[in-house]
């Protein structure tokens, strides 16, 4: 479904090429609109997220897990004055609304798609702080901070890479203000990708636990709230050691973008096997950024490839942060 705040035709028209900071529509990123005066309570009981350390000024990351553990979302969640805007993207966002929906029943919540009124952008790239300055974009203080602006909020997901949430409005007058900042979304999500963060897309859906993510490293789960659901399997993960898989940054130089759930395999003496699976893959411009999910004791001169007619040859980069 097209997002109703941008066209087609202004989509397609934007490039990977922009230089420096840019300002990226993401049409595929939406939000849940979540209200009622027991909206904080019913979320707490349901995701990874402590929703007690929510503030105006602050955003949460979190998973939305099954009751074997396996996410159903990741999601970005900050405070609207008494409602909640639960972000994600879209795929996610649909799977984890239904089945907040189904045991909402019992509590005093409301859910709104967002999709009628909230516009999801990302800015991101060398010069951002120049750029929220000409934007007259106050810059949050700090990575997990956010900052109210005309028409919506603006989260800081990590240096340099923001996450903008609008209303239509004033999406609206930014696509036409700022014309020359415009980029596609493959250029901010491939930031994404190299900040170690992901997205569920359809594929991948209900397969993996949120360590398998990296989310204990990007402060998405607390092990101290409490009860919720899948809670069991994420703790055993962490206190008892059995989570065997992470996520890395793999690069290619190839024109080939592999789909999400595509298998990735390992040189075996003189054999190839599965090794892990794509979440999110990026190519721009002939350069490929793959999110994967691997063992978490992968030697990075393991011969890696994509299992696919190409069979690309895969190169693991850094992650920025650690997966203590």
């Amino acid at each position: 479904m097209q997002a109703s705040w941008i066209s087609a035709d202004q989509l397609a028209s934007l490039s990977t090429s922009v230089q420096g900071a840019f300002i990226s529509p993401l049409p595929g990123f939406e939000s849940l609109i979540i209200s009622g005066p027991d909206n904080h309570k019913y979320l707490q009981g349901q995701v990874t997220a402590d929703l007690n350390t929510l503030t105006a000024d602050n955003f949460l990351r979190g998973a939305h897990c099954d009751a074997k553990g396996k996410m159903w979302a990741q999601f970005h969640l900050c405070a609207d004055g008494e409602a909640l805007w639960y972000i994600g993207f879209r795929d996610e966002l649909q799977a984890s609304a239904t089945q907040l929906k189904k045991f909402g029943v019992f509590s005093k919540v409301s859910f709104d798609a967002g999709h009628d009124s909230l516009a999801i952008l990302g800015i991101s790239g060398t010069g951002s702080a120049a750029l929220l300055q000409k934007l007259a974009y106050p810059q949050p203080a700090a990575v997990g901070q956010l900052s109210s602006v005309a028409g919506g909020k603006l989260l800081r997901l990590a240096d340099e890479h923001y996450l903008l949430v609008l209303d239509f409005s004033h999406a609206r007058q930014l696509l036409a203000e700022q014309s020359a900042y415009l980029a596609a979304p493959t250029l901010w999500l491939a930031q994404h990708i190299q900040q170690g963060f992901s997205y569920l897309e359809q594929a991948v859906i209900g397969e993996y636990v949120p360590q398998m993510l990296n989310l204990q490293s990007i402060n998405a789960i607390s092990f101290t709230k409490g009860c919720y659901i899948g809670q069991e399997t994420v703790a055993r993960m962490k206190y008892l050691g059995k989570n065997k898989r992470a996520a890395y940054i793999l690069t290619s130089q190839t024109e080939e973008t592999p789909a999400s759930g595509t298998d990735i395999e390992v040189q075996w003496s003189e054999n190839w096997r599965r090794v892990g699976q794509v979440i999110n893959a990026v190519n721009i411009q002939g350069q490929l950024w793959v999110l994967a999910v691997l063992p978490n004791d992968i030697n990075p001169a393991d011969p890696l490839r994509l299992a696919t007619t190409d069979a690309s040859v895969l190169a693991i980069s850094p992650l920025p942060y650690s997966l203590a």
